[in-house]
């Protein structure tokens, strides 16, 4: 598991390799001056001549990264401090952070939660051209990125716990939370906060589309459907709307309403009528998915698979391989899951150029998993 100095480290190569104006010389010097230490005595604690610290100051050269846990721990400062980033480079490297690393140290969290929390209301100030509340999304990643890595913690230990008294219902509650899985409580399970918010939040941006598809989305789930027909007229007649969006939306309150009938007739004419577009075709495989039909379903995202490659000239897209690897792993069909799942790694590597990290892992982890099974 890398460690957020390592990251820094691995920060700090990419930004000597680019030739950014970052200087790690002069902030080296400043904190030696500052000190009152010789070069001579930092050369000694670090194990380089004198003269190689000379060269540094100077920006004839830079220091070997293996050095700079120690030039940081000589000068009692991070890793991060020996570099003058700017703030949008420290953003950067939050977001490279909180996309590669699997689980923050306790040190890395507070100090990048500390960090956001004393730019957050300066930032929008000084970036008027930027989003407000910038600041904020970054927190909520940060504080996201620990519940999902804790998350997994939980889930192990309650598994293990299970596995010692599984009539428990405290390690049963636990594992559900964790897991995202079904809770058969309503209490527990309703989404009313959520919709309320984006009521509010409807009201306030009533044109801004996505909001509508949260909205509807967490109302047909609680059943409400008399509400969520009405958001959809509305949503209906915005200007971003999708028009493949609207009949399938249509399909998932008839199916909440218990009219499976008039259900699938909506499917058939979305089949129809889109069936050259990538985004019906995922939609109803979804449908056909959530009403455990599943090789129909995979007929669907082969189907959207093959319209994908044709408009982008590209073999492969992470959502239809996600999907494809769920459905064979239920069919029991383990190898072709464990192929959709190696082609998700394949898609990270050539579409993002992602060969570790915390998302590639995670794929890995799953085929190892699949693998296991077979055996």
């Amino acid at each position: 598991m890398k460690t957020a100095s390592l990251w820094a480290i691995r920060l700090y190569s990419t930004i000597i390799l680019v030739r950014t104006e970052m200087n790690i010389g002069n902030k080296i010097k400043a904190l030696r001056l500052k000190s009152s230490t010789t070069q001579e005595a930092l050369a000694d604690a670090l194990g380089v001549s004198s003269q190689s610290i000379s060269k540094w100051e100077n920006n004839v050269c830079a220091p070997d990264i293996s050095l700079l846990p120690s030039i940081s721990e000589f000068f009692g400062v991070t890793i991060d401090e020996l570099f003058d980033l700017s703030v949008e480079q420290k953003l950067h490297r939050i977001e490279n952070m909180l996309d590669y690393e699997n689980e923050l140290t306790d040190e890395a969290f507070n100090n990048t939660k500390e960090f956001l929390l004393d730019i957050k209301d300066e930032y929008d100030e000084n970036h008027p051209d930027r989003m407000d509340g910038r600041i904020y999304t970054f927190l909520a990643h940060l504080y996201h990125h620990r519940i999902v890595s804790d998350s997994r913690y939980v889930s192990l230990y309650a598994r293990k716990a299970m596995n010692f008294h599984p009539d428990a219902k405290e390690d049963q509650w636990l594992l559900q939370k964790s897991e995202g899985a079904v809770v058969w409580d309503w209490n527990a399970r309703q989404h009313n906060s959520t919709i309320a918010f984006f009521k509010d939040l409807v009201e306030k941006y009533p044109e801004i589309g996505r909001n509508y598809l949260f909205l509807m989305d967490n109302l047909i789930a609680d059943h409400r459907t008399k509400e969520a027909a009405d958001y959809l007229t509305s949503y209906s007649k915005l200007q971003d709307h999708k028009d493949v969006l609207v009949p399938v939306y249509e399909a998932y309150i008839a199916f909440a309403e218990y009219r499976a009938e008039d259900a699938w007739r909506i499917v058939s004419g979305i089949e129809e009528k889109f069936h050259d577009s990538y985004d019906a075709m995922f939609e109803v495989a979804g449908i056909y998915a959530s009403n455990a039909r599943y090789e129909e379903a995979l007929e669907r995202y082969h189907k959207a698979e093959e319209i994908y490659v044709t408009n982008h000239k590209e073999h492969i897209c992470m959502d239809h391989l996600q999907a494809q690897a769920r459905i064979y792993e239920i069919l029991g069909k383990y190898e072709d899951a464990i192929r959709y799942v190696e082609l998700q790694i394949k898609y990270l590597e050539e579409e993002w150029n992602i060969t570790e990290g915390a998302d590639v892992d995670a794929l890995c982890e799953e085929k190892r998993r699949l693998i296991d099974k077979i055996k």
